[in-house]
């Protein structure tokens, strides 16, 4: 099998043109053609369905789209795994995390991982679900701590839940709704809501409550990526936000409080979600350790 072809099919799906794709790999569109049919030839399917100025991926297109990216992700593992070999003399560690692990106990273990190994740089970029999902998938990141489920997310992933948490409704520690007992969700819809502008899994859910009692779900009035802006429009407003309980310690605890709801809310489970075919470096698998060992004595966070 020719990379070259690989890459010729991968830019095709990724830029939906032949002329596209030829002109971010800086060569002549007639190559990327040639090249596109003689791997057709080869797997004898048709890959994509020519349209009169576009490409589409066809049935079998979209399942070796999937395989063609594995190839190059597991080049990747192989090029960072002879780097390791090769005693570099720094080797960079890239995690990604969501904010229940931001604010939770991972600085703690990073910071002891950095004493274990004082030749290790340690990269983690923040996020939620959606986005690190991504970062996972274009080989950015060795792993994600990020939401898990009984759904698979894919042939190509593994997950491990490592933890649960609960998810809420949060507001100002005087809210008017603070002093009531057993709100029923109806009330809830008088005052605007915030939420974390990705959180796309948490709102899903939020949705989802309101849909089992055929109410009209809130709709977030005020989104931002950054979920500390959130909680601190909350403590200085009637803002209502719906958000995992590990959350609110980002900003002080007098400051935010929760709804007593007439009904229980769901639990979120979160843990380490990684390619079943990436090579793991001897710090990975001990990072990855250390964060089992912390989760079994905090298994709610």
């Amino acid at each position: 099998m020719n990379l070259t072809h690989l890459k010729f099919f991968i830019a095709v799906a990724e830029h939906g043109s032949t002329t596209k794709a030829a002109e971010a790999l800086h060569i002549t569109q007639p190559a990327v053609t040639r090249g596109i049919r003689q791997l057709e030839d080869e797997l004898k399917v048709e890959l994509f369905e020519r349209l009169p100025r576009a490409m589409r991926l066809t049935r079998f297109g979209e399942g070796y789209l999937r395989h063609a990216q594995a190839v190059f992700v597991q080049l990747e593992n192989a090029r960072d795994e002879m780097r390791h070999l090769a005693d570099n003399p720094v080797e960079e560690v890239v995690i990604g995390a969501g904010p229940t692990w931001l604010m939770g106990n991972l600085p703690a273990i990073v910071g002891e991982l950095t004493r274990n190994y004082p030749n290790v740089s340690v990269r983690v970029r923040g996020g939620y679900d959606q986005q690190l999902l991504a970062m996972l998938n274009r080989g950015e990141v060795a792993f994600i701590l990020t939401e898990t489920s009984d759904v698979k997310l894919s042939a190509e992933l593994d997950q491990e839940p490592l933890i649960h948490c609960d998810y809420v409704v949060a507001c100002r520690h005087d809210h008017p709704l603070v002093a009531r007992k057993k709100v029923p969700l109806n009330d809830l819809l008088r005052f605007p809501w915030a939420m974390p502008d990705q959180a796309v899994n948490a709102l899903e859910r939020l949705e989802g409550i309101y849909l089992a009692e055929s109410l009209r779900a809130p709709s977030p009035r005020i989104r931002s990526t950054s979920l500390s802006f959130i909680l601190k429009l909350l403590s200085t407003s009637d803002a209502l936000a719906f958000v995992v309980r590990s959350s609110l310690g980002e900003i002080a605890p007098d400051r935010i409080a929760t709804v007593d709801l007439d009904r229980p809310m769901p639990i979120r489970h979160a843990g380490i979600v990684k390619r079943k075919a990436a090579w793991e470096s001897p710090v990975v698998t001990d990072l990855i350790e250390m964060l089992r060992a912390d989760c079994k004595k905090n298994p709610v966070q």
